[in-house]
């Protein structure tokens, strides 16, 4: 028995997808049409093919990524729980993100806190001897990744009876946003090596010229820094020459977030 089939526009009408939506699912192999003519272009989809576009009608509108919908359709009941969960937790990740900034917002409105100015210099950044781990995370788990990779970094100094020599950094290799992971360095100065392990370099880390400038306040409202960095950096004629760097010159277990101080850094030439 053949399936009844419908032009693109009845299927838009009843499932409630647009036919741009269509058009666009089509080009990505989420949802193809059952049949496509020939000589005329036209598309015409199964009525069986609604249950599958009202799932993807559904997970849109709750901003799931077309990949993720990707993988929740052809996936196993056990599977789609664990996909919508991991989805659950990225949109609580951004809902604080967003609850963070609103609550910014309030307290410069309330007066309880202004807008950074930020001063920026040319500063040379020493040659130091480091322990470090290398980390690729989302923007979501750059929190879990940096407190995980700190607490290796210092458990194997206490085990070789050592001490930071210095503020503990991180070296941003890959830009880390919405919509991209990337690679991140962890690192905690030490007076002279320790042995390395699988995870764990210990090397040199050469000296640079930079553009630093200092970040006061909550870390996830650190954007602004960078933005004066590189304004800054393009209009007095440098060059970027390496990845930036945050030094943590405050403790956070001990500091009031208001009070939190962030180096920085943004190698220039």
């Amino acid at each position: 028995m053949m399936a009844r089939l419908v032009l693109i526009g009845t299927f838009s009408a009843m499932t409630r997808l647009s036919v741009k939506a269509l058009r666009l699912y089509d080009e990505l192999g989420l949802l193809r049409p059952a049949q496509v003519d020939a000589s005329s272009g036209y598309r015409y989809y199964a009525l069986s093919q609604a249950g599958k576009a009202e799932t993807i009608r559904r997970l849109r509108a709750l901003d799931m990524p077309i990949e993720e919908i990707k993988r929740v359709l052809s996936a196993s009941p056990e599977e789609v729980s664990g996909l919508l969960s991991a989805h659950r937790q990225r949109l609580r990740a951004e809902r604080d993100r967003h609850d963070h900034m609103l609550a910014a917002i309030t307290r410069l409105i309330n007066g309880e806190e202004r807008l950074m100015n930020y001063t920026i210099t040319v500063e040379t950044l020493p040659a130091q001897t480091v322990a470090s781990v290398r980390r690729r995370t989302d923007l979501a788990g750059v929190g879990a990744t940096i407190a995980e990779g700190f607490g290796t970094l210092v458990g194997i100094l206490t085990q070789a009876g050592r001490h930071p020599a210095g503020a503990p950094f991180l070296v941003f290799h890959d830009v880390i946003d919405a919509d991209n992971d990337g690679d991140i360095e962890i690192c905690i100065p030490i007076g002279s090596p320790v042995a390395a392990t699988a995870s764990v370099q210990v090397g040199q880390m050469a000296a640079v010229t930079a553009a630093v400038t200092v970040h006061q306040g909550r870390h996830d409202e650190i954007a602004p820094a960078y933005h004066a960095l590189t304004a800054w950096i393009t209009e007095h004629g440098h060059e970027i020459a390496g990845p930036p760097r945050e030094t943590y010159l405050n403790d956070p277990a001990v500091t009031a977030e208001a009070d939190l101080l962030t180096q920085v850094a943004w190698p220039v030439r």
